[in-house]
């Protein structure tokens, strides 16, 4: 038995809450741009409901940041002109200013990033449950999806995301710590180097988990120990093309730097970049599942049916052998 099958056999198995369907389908991604290809109407208005829940992240990084550095600067007297420590001009309070702009967006971070996360979880439920349910070919009401999502999940992305929240939030900030210094220092010690590499690989660790364990959450009825103990287990045996998916996901984020592709990429993810992205980690997330835990399921169900014929053939036979032994024997006198 290979490592793999060994560690596969760990997972708590169960059907999940889908309707019958081929749980060895092929073409998962072609499928989930069909999916929401044909409901884009109705993707649009989750984006736009998710949209509400994810306002204080937008206000937050989007509008307030920026215009608290400049702000921050204008008041200070720098004559500054740029972010990320770029084109700040040849000034004697160069240090003071760069330093100034790299404590207000990690403050930023430190404060706002994880409870705007803890927010946007509650209507990433909502959302979820809704495309889980197009992707299943289920019947949808946006409005009552979206809110019975929110009730019978809110709580497992709440913990979630949190974690999440936490974890990308010390990411950030071992980043921006690290900027900072190679801004003002020119270098950085070993420990902030290995704060950032180390904060960056945990959050990419962390992302490949949340990618199966969303899907996951919302599709079987597990107590929250076997769903992270499933997550962990498929992320796994899954890494490979679980990396590919999220590297995929996150990619245009750095799009976001680019000052000319920025509000594009804005517009897109106000609009359907939500939307699809939930889309596109759903499929991944049956694909997970219907292998690695419906699949098995199906498969010791189908061996417990074979085992419980067998015994009753074996029971048959015995009972017929005893007759021929004792003929007289259950006859009433």
């Amino acid at each position: 038995m290979s490592k793999l099958t060994k560690l596969a056999a760990k997972m708590t198995l169960g059907k999940d809450l889908g309707p019958e369907r081929d749980y060895n389908e092929r073409g998962r991604v072609r499928k989930a741009f069909a999916v929401f290809g044909s409901k884009l109407k109705n993707m649009l208005a989750i984006n736009l409901m998710l949209d509400v829940f994810a306002l204080p992240l937008i206000i937050m990084f989007v509008f307030l940041m920026g215009r608290y550095e400049q702000n921050q600067i204008a008041e200070a007297g720098y004559s500054f002109s740029g972010f990320l420590g770029i084109g700040y001009g040849l000034v004697d309070d160069t240090v003071a200013g760069i330093n100034m702009i790299y404590g207000i967006r990690s403050d930023f971070f430190l404060y706002f990033f994880t409870p705007g996360m803890m927010i946007l979880s509650i209507g990433l439920a909502g959302a979820y449950h809704c495309i889980r349910n197009y992707y299943w070919g289920v019947e949808v009401k946006v409005l009552k999806h979206f809110f019975r999502g929110i009730k019978l999940h809110w709580w497992k992305f709440l913990i979630t995301f949190t974690f999440l929240g936490l974890v990308g939030t010390n990411a950030a900030c071992s980043t921006i710590e690290l900027m900072r210094l190679m801004g003002t220092a020119g270098s950085a010690s070993a420990g902030i180097w290995i704060w950032c590499i180390g904060s960056l690989l945990f959050t990419l660790l962390s992302m490949l988990f949340v990618s199966v364990f969303l899907p996951m959450s919302i599709s079987f009825r597990f107590n929250y120990g076997q769903y992270i103990k499933n997550s962990i287990i498929a992320a796994l045996i899954m890494f490979l093309a679980n990396l590919i998916l999220t590297v995929f996901m996150v990619a245009p984020m750095f799009l976001m730097m680019v000052n000319i592709v920025r509000y594009l990429v804005y517009i897109v993810m106000i609009t359907i970049g939500g939307s699809l992205y939930i889309t596109l980690n759903v499929a991944f997330g049956n694909f997970c599942n219907d292998i690695l835990i419906n699949g098995m399921y199906e498969y010791e169900q189908e061996q417990a049916a074979k085992a419980a014929q067998m015994q009753r053939k074996q029971q048959l036979r015995e009972a017929a052998k005893a007759q021929r032994v004792n003929p007289k024997k259950g006859k009433k006198k």
